[in-house]
C-alpha cells in the first residue's frame, strides 16, 4: 500500500511540473507574438527579398525559408521548458509516511511436524520355568495399569516350589553334619582368628599357666617349711620331757607315744614330769601349727592364682578344640558358601513361584507393542514374552534444522495436536549430536514431552507442534518490510528535521511478518514506512500521514 501511495505522489508531482512547463510555453508564445505583432507564419511568410536589377548579372541571392525559421524557434522552445521542468524538481519535496516507533511484544513461533512416541518402553520375561495357561492379549492392544496380561499353570508352580525348599533342606543337612554342637561353639569362640593367632595364644596360656604354678609352688613350699619347723621344735621339747629309755619310740619321726604321754596316761611307762614353761611352749607351738596349716588351704592369693589357672585352661580348651576345627578349613567354608548361595538362589525361587500365581500384571496404562508367546507353550526362565509402550509417558521426537536450531531451548512450552486433539508439551531434550536426514540435509533431534496424555493419544502418528521459542516483551517491534539490507548490515530510513537519516540497527527476534531492534533506534523515532527505494540519505522529504 506505501507503495502505491508513493508512485500517486510521483504521478502528481510529474504532473504538476507537466503542467506548468505547458503553461509558460504558452506564455512565451504569446510574447513572440506580441513583439511581431503577427503570427510567426506572418514573419516568415513577408520575408522574401526580391532580387535588384544590378545583381541580376550572374549573382544569386539567398532567401531564409520558412520551415528552417518555425523548427529553430520550436526547439528553443523546448529546451527551454525541460530546462524549467529540471530546475522546479529539483526543488520539488518528496512526500514519505512514518510510523513512530514503540514498544511491544514479540514472540516467535515454529511449527515443526514429528512422530509421536513412548518416553518408556518395558519388555516382559518370564520369571519362572512353567506352562502358559491364559494369554488374553494381542498387538495394539490398550491396557490398564494392573490388568493381567498373562498367567501360569498354578500346579506346576506348587511342584516347582516344593523342589526349591528340598534344596534349601537338604543343603543345610549338608552344612550341619560337619560339625557337632560343641564344636560350632568354639569355632564362634575363636571367630576372627586365624590359625597362627590361635597357636600364638595357646603358647601364650601355657607360659601363664606355668608362671602362676610356679608361684603357688614357691608360696606353698615356704609355708610347708613352716610348718616342718614347728613339728622340728615340738620333738625338741617332748624329747626333753622322756626317759633316754625311751627314746628310741621317736625313731623314725613317730610322735604317738608323745601325744599319749601328753595326755596324762602313765601306763605307758616312767617318763618326766615335763616343766609347766614346757608344757605352756608345747601348746603355743601346736595353735601356731594349726594356724599356718589354715593358712595354707585358705590363702587368697593362692586361690586368686588358681582361679586364673583355672579360667587359662578352659580358654585353652576352646582354642584347641577351634585349632583342630581349623585344620579342615577349606570344606568347612566350601560347605557353608554352598549352604548360602542354596538358600539364596532356591529363596528368591520361591518367591518368583509365589508371585507368578498371582499371574502378571501391566505396571502402566500402555499399548501392547509385541506378544512373543502363544497360549499353552511351557517357557524357561528369562524367555521374552510381551512387550508394552508407556502411554502415561509419551513424548513428540522432530527433526529440526540449523536455522531453527538457536531459537529452541529445553523449558519451551509447545502447543501439540495429535489426531486433531490439542496438548500441552514442553522441550525437554535437544540433541547434541547432529544427523542427515533422508535429503543429506543436518537436522538436530529434538524432544518434546507431551505433559498432559491420555489413552486417546496413538502411538507412531504425526504430531504438528508449535514451539513457543523465542519471546520478548516490553521491546521495539517493526514490521519487517520497515528494515532493509546492504552490505554494511540491517538499516531503516528515518526522518530527522525533515532529512532522510539512515539508522543502523541490531535485529533480534524476527518472525514472518516482525522484527525486534535491540539496538540503534529510541522510542518516539520516526521510520519511514512508505516506499524507500528511491529515497537517499540526506533527502528532504516531507511527511503525510493522512
Amino acid at each position: 500500500m506505501s507503495e502505491n501511495k508513493n508512485d500517486k505522489n510521483l504521478e502528481e508531482n510529474k504532473e504538476v511540473v507537466t503542467n506548468e512547463a505547458v503553461k509558460e510555453d504558452a506564455a512565451e508564445t504569446a510574447v513572440i507574438k506580441e513583439t511581431t505583432g503577427s503570427t510567426a507564419a506572418e514573419v516568415y511568410d513577408d520575408y522574401e527579398e526580391a532580387t535588384p536589377p544590378e545583381e541580376v548579372t550572374g549573382k544569386k541571392k539567398f532567401k531564409l525559408k520558412k520551415r528552417y525559421v518555425v523548427g529553430g524557434v520550436a526547439a528553443v522552445l523546448i529546451l527551454g521548458a525541460i530546462g524549467r521542468q529540471f530546475l522546479v524538481g529539483k526543488n520539488q519535496v518528496t512526500m514519505v509516511e512514518t510510523s513512530p516507533v514503540v514498544l511491544g511484544n514479540i514472540e516467535n513461533v515454529l511449527s515443526i511436524s514429528g512422530t509421536v512416541q513412548s518416553a518408556e518402553t518395558k519388555t516382559y520375561f518370564s520369571e519362572v520355568a512353567a506352562p502358559i495357561e491364559t494369554l488374553d492379549i494381542k498387538v495394539g492392544d490398550k491396557v490398564s495399569s494392573g490388568d493381567v496380561l498373562y498367567t501360569y499353570d498354578t500346579e506346576a508352580l506348587d511342584l516347582a516350589e516344593k523342589t526349591a525348599q528340598l534344596a534349601i533342606t537338604q543343603a543345610k543337612g549338608n552344612y550341619n553334619s560337619l560339625y557337632s554342637a560343641v564344636g560350632a561353639a568354639d569355632r564362634k569362640y575363636a571367630e576372627g582368628m586365624t590359625a597362627q593367632q590361635i597357636n600364638d595364644r595357646l603358647d601364650a596360656i601355657t607360659a601363664e599357666i606355668n608362671s602362676l604354678n610356679d608361684k603357688i609352688t614357691e608360696k606353698t613350699n615356704r609355708i610347708n617349711q613352716t610348718l616342718k619347723d614347728i613339728q622340728n621344735t615340738q620333738y625338741d621339747i617332748n624329747q626333753n620331757s622322756i626317759d633316754d629309755k625311751y627314746e628310741s619310740y621317736f625313731d623314725g619321726g613317730s610322735d604317738s607315744y608323745i601325744t599319749r604321754n601328753e595326755s596324762g596316761n602313765k601306763t605307758d611307762g616312767e617318763y618326766k614330769e615335763p616343766s609347766e614353761s614346757d608344757r605352756q611352749m608345747i601348746l603355743a607351738l601346736e595353735q601356731t601349727y594349726n594356724d599356718v596349716s589354715y593358712a595354707l588351704k585358705t590363702d587368697a592369693e593362692i586361690k586368686s592364682w588358681n582361679d586364673q589357672i583355672t579360667a587359662l585352661k578352659e580358654e585353652q580348651s576352646h582354642l584347641s578344640s577351634a585349632k583342630a576345627a581349623q585344620v579342615n578349613g577349606g570344606t568347612a567354608a566350601s560347605s557353608k558358601a554352598s549352604y548360602e548361595s542354596t538358600q539364596l538362589t532356591q529363596q528368591d525361587t520361591i518367591d518368583k513361584l509365589e508371585a507368578a500365581k498371582e499371574g502378571v500384571k501391566a505396571d502402566f496404562n500402555g499399548v501392547v507393542t509385541e506378544v512373543a508367546v502363544v497360549e499353552g507353550a511351557t517357557v524357561t526362565a528369562g524367555a521374552k514374552m510381551v512387550t508394552m509402550a508407556n502411554l502415561e509417558d509419551v513424548q513428540v521426537a522432530l527433526s529440526v534444522s540449523k536455522s531453527d536450531l538457536p531459537k529452541i531451548a529445553v523449558g519451551q512450552k509447545v502447543d501439540i495436536t495429535i489426531n486433531g486433539k490439542a496438548y500441552d508439551g514442553e522441550v525437554i531434550k535437544i540433541s547434541g549430536n547432529a544427523t542427515k536426514n533422508s535429503n543429506g540435509v543436518a537436522v538436530v533431534e529434538t524432544i518434546i514431552k507431551v505433559t498432559n496424555p491420555d489413552n486417546d493419544i496413538i502411538l507412531g502418528v504425526e504430531a504438528t507442534n508449535k514451539i513457543h521459542a523465542e519471546k520478548a516483551d516490553n521491546t521495539i517491534v517493526l514490521p519487517y518490510e520497515y528494515i532493509q539490507t546492504d552490505a554494511e548490515g540491517d538499516y531503516v530510513y528515518v526522518v530527522e528535521n525533515g532529512v532522510v537519516t539512515r539508522k543502523n540497527v541490531t535485529v533480534g527476534i524476527s518472525t514472518s511478518t516482525e522484527a525486534q531492534v535491540i539496538e540503534g533506534l529510541s522510542e518516539g523515532d520516526e521510520v519511514i514506512s512508505s516506499d524507500v527505494s528511491m529515497l537517499t540519505e540526506g533527502m528532504a522529504v516531507a511527511v503525510n500521514n493522512m
